[in-house]
């Protein structure tokens, strides 16, 4: 590019052999484009939706479950003898189904996510109007070419990255790219200096920027893929996607599942081998294979997609429009906020905020006009001397213009009518070295000047000041107290204007036209912060999320807008572009955490800035708008493209679209996806302590008695019927609102962090009340029982199952009772429990927290019908759930049913107690170190509103 900014027009014309007058011959044309080729820029190929499916059934949670169905066939033939009955094989239907939904809903999302347009064919505008063999003539800009003469007017874009030959009064708006707010005034002139930085090179009209004010002639340069735009395109389809960090923990969790069944798996046939009849091997390797089964959450993959689709549709009501499920997940663990200032923290349109008039620093929504006179020459300065228009939602020209016809209009000033009724006979255009404008416009039928221009220049060419509505010479006291405050208002980042008259006779002396003016005031703008965006990231602070500004504006105005938000308070905090280009990786990771806010960046910065944090362990988001941000929302843990005046670009590299570009609306995102997280983690610590709890119970049952005290149907209608239904009915609840109060953990944050105590409390107590009920179930085998399946061998059931003389099938049939007790308990307890398996932040407050699921409650209470029906359904009951016949009910045990589902209240309860003992003593019997913290806590956080409050005070002070 630096042979471009410092060649002069000339040079530029001589380089492609063309001229202004007849731009490329056809033959030229030809040429070019077999050299060059055209301005077409690639996207990146989308994947057929079949393959999306096929990479969803090969994830590590679902190929475990595949293998577990394989498994499970193979274990049902060995134990039939390779006889296939269809009604064996109902667990492996239930499992295939599972991954087949859980691959669906992932296939559903993705290719939804493929709504929007083609984001770069959207962004380069299909129209450019150029000079072929002599002749101007519009084209699709995909046509253009290098060489190619483009003719750029106010509100064009730029078709192609051009180098300025000819320009007058041309301002071009690069937001979308810079990321700085004010329009940029080009040059055609050649820029000595080589420069980096995109902000600075003055004479290159970038592609896809906005022509905001005047004309200009430029010869293409680069084109396609060889633009800045280009470039920040191939960045994104290079870049590999990563895994997000739930699906990185979910494959890690799923591995060492995968592992610890088949260790389990292996000890139980291992153990029921040796201690029970070597000859019923293949019943073993049965029980072993279905509890290794049991073990893995068959159901998880569907219920983590499941709650996650739940919470993308409800966060979807609220604005936030996630492009991938697991991104959900993402937004909740970030502790990092990088944030663009244009747009995102600040409303993107400049407004007026100060005056300066009568000498004095004046509040726009408090000063009243004192003199009728003065408010007139000023207002008429505003809309007269300006080109800016609007009508209705209409707004075009520049927005410093654009400002000042927002605040004529307060005061009843309309421009249109204004301009209508008093003509423009004669301008002088702004000019970058001047720093003015100035217009001539016929007032009852006097010529009045009106110029308007930077505050320091204005005033070199004043004579007279009008304070009050009364005209008098200007002191050089006058231009002290202006300038003073002019600096005063610079210093806030605001940016002054100053406005001046004069009556002439004769404007035909332009030389003449501005000197000898009348300063009337001058106002100071800003591109404002959202109020939204200050109670964002006051929010954010609040959450344990640090948040940086990246802007392309000037130090001093970042620092100003920073100090608005309470990002920053000194430069110290401030990391211009120049500083770190001069840094390498490691420079930049060391300094990183005390940066507040960067300046003056560069797209290429953004990524590095993105890296550097990720080096600390940090889930980073980086949200943006314009094209500039697009590598480095693809390059953060989770993107946030806003939709409103977010490009496609940005869109398409994001994670996560916010459709009301409202900074508040990513908090409540993150408010979502910590909710989403805990309720996973609920469901996980659900399935995982209920399977961990049966397979312990079954290990030492089976040990006992040399026999499971359950079949395979047992287990797996557990797994797949109950807990899904429950597990489901988890990630329904309530959200957590204290959650936000709660710091995010930095760094590794395994899945299972925080749920070992949950475990441990499932584990113990659910398997010792299923241990108890098999034996209150086993008191009710009659000694006439075990004499008949024993051939009068035994008259205990005991001796009867610990015996290599009975035959396995008479052994299940021994303990039917029992295993009609356990199985009711298995089913029913997990219903009572579940409602109160809380990972709330319940150190945060002395209040119990309370979060009804009302669809919780009525699952579990369905669950638990439906496990007492199935008991009384024939052959179903018998034959496929191996459970005691109708016939075999008698007066005398009936109520077995009864007393499994009373014991089944036992973990439920115990659990409550527990938690209720240590809830109690953490927040009224601490121990004397805790206490001390507490105290010490207090003290920090009265001194911080003391703080705060001293600081609002002073602010309002000098407002």
């Amino acid at each position: 590019m630096e042979d471009y900014l410092s060649s002069d027009a000339k040079s530029i014309q001589e380089k492609y052999k063309v001229s202004l007058e007849e731009g490329l011959s056809s033959k030229q044309l030809e040429e070019n484009y077999k050299l060059y080729g055209k301005n077409e820029i690639s996207t990146k190929k989308q994947k057929h939706w079949f393959l999306i499916f096929l990479k969803a059934l090969v994830e590590p949670i679902l190929l475990v479950l595949l293998i577990a169905a394989v498994i499970s066939v193979i274990a049902q033939l060995l134990s039939n003898d390779w006889k296939v009955e269809v009604e064996e094989f109902i667990d492996a239907f239930v499992i295939v189904a599972i991954v087949l939904l859980d691959a669906i809903l992932e296939t559903i999302q993705t290719i939804k996510a493929r709504k929007s347009t083609d984001a770069l064919k959207s962004l380069s505008k299909p129209i450019a109007v150029v000079i072929r063999n002599g002749q101007q003539q519009e084209i699709p800009a995909s046509e253009l070419t290098i060489g190619d003469i483009v003719v750029l007017e106010a509100g064009r874009y730029v078709p192609a990255d051009l180098r300025i030959i000819e320009q007058s009064d041309l301002f071009i708006d690069e937001s979308i790219l810079t990321g700085e707010s004010i329009p940029v005034a080009k040059t055609h002139l050649k820029i000595t200096n080589n420069t980096d930085i995109l902000a600075e090179m003055k004479n290159i009209a970038f592609m896809s920027t906005f022509t905001t004010n005047g004309r200009a002639i430029g010869i293409v340069i680069k084109i396609a893929k060889e633009t800045e735009i280009g470039k920040i395109s191939e960045s994104i389809n290079n870049s590999d996607e990563e895994l997000t960090p739930l699906e990185k923990k979910l494959n890690k969790f799923t591995y060492c599942v995968a592992g610890l069944s088949v260790l389990i798996g292996l000890l139980i046939f291992i153990t029921l081998f040796f201690v029970g009849n070597k000859g019923a091997w293949v019943n073993y390797l049965m029980v072993g294979i279905t509890l290794s089964i049991g073990v893995i959450p068959e159901c998880l993959a569907a219920i983590v997609s499941i709650t996650l689709s739940l919470s993308t549709k409800k966060m979807a009501s609220e604005n936030v429009i996630v492009k991938k499920l697991q991104a959900v997940e993402t937004l909740g663990s970030v502790n990092y906020i990088c944030t663009d200032k244009t747009g995102t923290l600040t409303q993107n349109r400049m407004t007026v905020k100060r005056l300066i008039i009568n000498n004095s620093i004046e509040d726009v929504n408090k000063f009243l006009y004192k003199n009728e006179t003065h408010k007139d020459f000023f207002m008429k300065a505003l809309v007269l001397c300006n080109d800016s228009i609007t009508e209705g939602e209409e707004r075009i020209g520049d927005p410093t213009e654009l400002a000042l016809v927002d605040y004529a209009e307060i005061h009843k000033y309309d421009e249109k009518l204004a301009r209508k009724k008093w003509k423009r006979v004669f301008e002088i255009p702004f000019d970058s070295e001047r720093k003015m404008m100035t217009t001539v416009n016929l007032i009852d039928d006097e010529n009045v000047v009106f110029t308007k221009g930077a505050i320091d220049e204005l005033l070199k060419v004043c004579s007279n000041i009008m304070v009050n509505g009364i005209v008098r010479s200007i002191t050089s006291e006058d231009i002290n107290s202006m300038m003073s405050l002019y600096q005063e208002l610079s210093e806030h980042a605001l940016r002054v204007l100053g406005f001046a008259y004069k009556n002439i006779k004769d404007y035909n002396n332009k030389n003449l036209l501005e000197k000898e003016l009348t300063f009337v005031a001058a106002v100071a703008m800003i591109d404002p912060v959202r109020e939204s965006a200050v109670r964002a990231v006051q929010q954010a602070h609040n959450a344990g999320i640090r948040v940086v500004m990246i802007t392309g504006d000037h130090a001093s105005t970042a620092l100003a807008i920073a100090k608005d938000l309470d990002l920053a308070q000194n430069q110290t905090e401030v990391l211009s572009s120049d500083d770190l280009n001069k840094m390498d990786d490691d420079q930049l990771a060391k300094i990183i955490e005390q940066i507040k806010v960067f300046a003056r960046v560069n797209p290429e910065h953004k990524v590095r800035i993105v890296d550097a944090l990720k080096k600390h362990d940090y889930i980073v988001s980086m949200t943006g708008d314009g094209v500039n941000d697009a590598p480095s929302l693809a390059k953060a843990d989770i993107g946030v493209a806003m939709g409103i005046t977010g490009t496609d670009v940005a869109k398409e590299a994001a994670d996560v679209i916010l459709t009301d570009d409202n900074f508040e609306t990513i908090i409540k995102g993150v408010n979502e996806g910590r909710n989403v997280y805990q309720k996973i983690k609920r469901a996980i610590s659900f399935i995982i302590g209920v399977n961990l709890a049966n397979v312990l119970a079954i290990f030492i049952l089976s040990t006992i008695n040399t026999i499971s005290p359950l079949e395979a149907t047992n287990i797996l209608w557990m797994n797949l019927v109950v807990e899904s239904v429950i597990a489901l009915s988890i990630g329904m609840g309530s959200n957590d609102p204290t959650l936000m109060k709660v710091k995010p953990i930095k760094g590794k944050n395994p899945i299972l962090q925080g749920l070992w105590f949950t475990f441990a409390k499932i584990i113990v107590f659910l398997s010792i009340a299923t241990i108890g009920s098999f034996y209150i179930g086993m008191i009710y085998t009659t000694e006439a029982e075990v004499l008949a399946l024993t051939d009068n061998k035994y008259t205990s059931w005991y001796e009867a199952l610990r015996s290599s003389d009975i035959s396995y099938a008479n052994k299940s049939l021994i303990q039917n009772h029992g295993r009609l007790t356990m199985f009711v308990t298995i089913t029913s307890a997990p219903c009572f429990f579940a409602n109160f398996i809380k990972l709330s932040n319940w150190k945060s407050s002395k209040k119990v927290n309370v979060l009804p699921n009302k669809s919780l409650w009525i699952s579990s209470f369905v669950s638990i019908a439906i496990n007492i029906l199935i008991i009384f359904i024939p052959v179903f009951n018998s034959e496929v759930m191996k459970l005691p016949t109708l016939n075999e009910y008698t007066t005398k045990n009936w109520y077995l049913i009864l007393f499994a589902v009373l014991i089944s209240f036992i973990p439920g309860l115990a659990m409550l107690i527990l938690d209720g003992i240590i809830f109690f003593s953490y927040h009224y019997l601490p121990d004397p170190w805790r206490r001390n913290q507490l105290i010490s806590k207090e003290f920090v956080n009265e001194d911080i509103k003391l703080k705060k409050l001293k600081k609002r005070q002073k602010t309002k002070n000098i407002d």
